[in-house]
C-alpha cells in the first residue's frame, strides 16, 4: 500500500538524517563514544516501527473482517462486474447511450468533473489520457470530422472509428457541445429524459467524496446495497481512504451485505482506492 511505502521512506530518511547528525557529534566531541551513535539511533528506528504497526494494524484489522468473502456486484445497463472494459468499450459505443451519457454528465457538470481530476491545460484525460491541451484536441476533432484528406493521424483514425462504429455524427454533435462549455462558457440544459439517474448517482458517489460524514456515508452505503452493488458496498466499509474516519460498524454494516457462492472476484463500480 501507498502508505505503508511512504512510511517506510520516512523511516529511512529519519535513520539515515541521524546517523550523519550522531556521526557530525562525534567529530566535534572526541569523548563520545561509538554508543552514542548507536542509542540514537535504535530509539529512531523503534519509534518508527511502533509508529508503523500501529497505523497499519488499524487498516489489517478492519480487512480482515470480510477477508476470503466475495460479495454480489450486480450487472447494470452500463457496468458489468466481469467485464471491466464494458462501459468504455461496448456499453458507449452506441448512439443512445452516448447521448445517455453526455445528458448524464451535462447534469454532474463537466468543469466539475475536471476539475475534480486535478484537470491541466496540457493533458486530457478525457479523450484517453492524451498529452496535448484539450481545447486544442477538441478544436482540431470538430475541423476534421468531414476532412477525408486529413495527414493528422490520430485525428483521422478517430473519425474512422467513429464512422465503423456509425456514431460519428452524434459524437461530433457532443465535442461540439463539451468544447463550448468548457471553453466558451457556454450554458447547456440537459436534457432530464435522456439522464440515468443510477449512473448520475453513483458518478455522484465514486468521484465527489469529500467532507464524509456519517450521514453521508450511510446513505452512499444503503444506495449501493439497495441497486445491487454488495461489493462496492462492501468497499466503502473496507477499502476507500475518504470513509476510513467514518465513525461506524463496519462488522455489523458488512454482514447485511449479501456473499457471491457461484462467482469469484468480480470487479466493483466503487473500487478499492487503497492499493
Amino acid at each position: 500500500m501507498l502508505v505503508h511505502r511512504v512510511l517506510f521512506y520516512i523511516a529511512w530518511r529519519s535513520y539515515s538524517q541521524t546517523k550523519v547528525q550522531a556521526r557530525k557529534f562525534v567529530i566535534w566531541n572526541d569523548d563520545t563514544s561509538t554508543s552514542t551513535e548507536n542509542r540514537s539511533l535504535k530509539q529512531v528506528i523503534v519509534g518508527l516501527t511502533i509508529l508503523i504497526i500501529g497505523i497499519t494494524s488499524c487498516q489489517s484489522d478492519k480487512n480482515s473482517l470480510a477477508k476470503n468473502k466475495h460479495y454480489v456486484e450486480t450487472d447494470l445497463s452500463f457496468f458489468k462486474p466481469d467485464d471491466k472494459d464494458f462501459g468504455r468499450s461496448t456499453w458507449i459505443r452506441s448512439t443512445n447511450n452516448i447521448k445517455i451519457a453526455h445528458e448524464t454528465f451535462k447534469k454532474v457538470g463537466y468543469k466539475r468533473l475536471l476539475n475534480n481530476h486535478f484537470y491541466q491545460a496540457d493533458w486530457c484525460w478525457i479523450l484517453g489520457n492524451v498529452d496535448k491541451p484539450c481545447d486544442e484536441i477538441i478544436d482540431s476533432l470538430l475541423i476534421t470530422f468531414d476532412c477525408e484528406t486529413t495527414s493528422a493521424k490520430y485525428y483521422r483514425e478517430f473519425w474512422n472509428r467513429r464512422k465503423t462504429e456509425q456514431n460519428d455524427s452524434i459524437v461530433f454533435s457532443v465535442l461540439r457541445e463539451v468544447w463550448g462549455i468548457l471553453y466558451n462558457d457556454s450554458i447547456r440544459t440537459y436534457d432530464e429524459k435522456l439522464v440515468n439517474d443510477t449512473l448520475f448517482n453513483l458518478i455522484e458517489i465514486k468521484e465527489f467524496e469529500f467532507s464524509m460524514t456519517k450521514a453521508k456515508a450511510r446513505d452512499n452505503f444503503n444506495y449501493l446495497k439497495r441497486i445491487g452493488l454488495h461489493n462496492s458496498a462492501y468497499n466503502l466499509l473496507f477499502q476507500r481512504y475518504s470513509y476510513y474516519d467514518v465513525e461506524w460498524n463496519e462488522e455489523e454494516l458488512s454482514r447485511s451485505l449479501f456473499t457471491d457462492t457461484t462467482k469469484c472476484c468480480l470487479g466493483a463500480f466503487i473500487e478499492d482506492d487503497t492499493k
